[in-house]
């Protein structure tokens, strides 16, 4: 890519590269939410069938709630870069 040559099509050609890195970048994002939203529900079935409270598995739906909450705000910062620079 020569910036000399043509500095549009240098641009458009960062620019593509940059949304497919980007959309990549966003599948492996949801396909995280997924996998803690599966962990978070198999923590609260297996807390629910103790005669008594786990003390870990309420750490583990705190921090699996904490993380999603985290992700669910990069994703929609994402989104809002997407819809950016399309």
């Amino acid at each position: 890519m020569s910036v000399k040559g043509d500095p549009e099509k240098a641009i458009e050609e960062l620019k593509n590269e940059f949304l497919g890195e980007f959309q990549h970048m966003q599948r492996h994002v949801h396909k995280l939410m997924d996998d803690l939203t599966a962990i978070s529900g198999y923590a609260q079935i297996v807390q629910f069938k103790l005669e008594r409270p786990a003390v870990e598995l309420e750490k583990i739906i705190h921090t699996v709630g904490t993380a999603m909450l985290v992700l669910r705000s990069w994703i929609a910062r994402l989104k809002e870069l997407e819809r950016r620079c399309a």
